[in-house]
């Protein structure tokens, strides 16, 4: 299937550039060319070829680390002590 849409789009390329269709765009039928091409491996454009469109690298944004932040979980535990003579819920007198 993927030879006969390549022999396909090839012969209406042709045509077209020939002068046999001269009302068709042969943009669309370039696309299915290249994809075609593309599926049996063979890249249309070459990397190291002059004027090819070169590959950008990408851009890495470096940010700096930010601060430790203390949470309530990070937070030091202070444990009180309870003295005997309280009652079981009752307030602690404030000094």
């Amino acid at each position: 299937m993927r030879i006969i849409v390549l022999t396909w789009s090839a012969g209406l390329l042709t045509a077209s550039y020939a002068g046999f269709l001269p009302k068709m765009d042969p943009t669309f039928i370039a696309s299915i060319f290249t994809a075609s091409l593309a599926t049996f491996g063979v890249d249309a454009v070459k990397k190291d070829a002059p004027g090819a469109p070169k590959a950008e690298e990408p851009k890495v944004e470096s940010t700096p680390p930010t601060p430790p932040v203390l949470s309530a979980i990070d937070a030091p535990v202070v444990v009180e002590e309870k003295k005997e003579d309280e009652a079981p819920g009752a307030a602690a007198p404030v000094p």
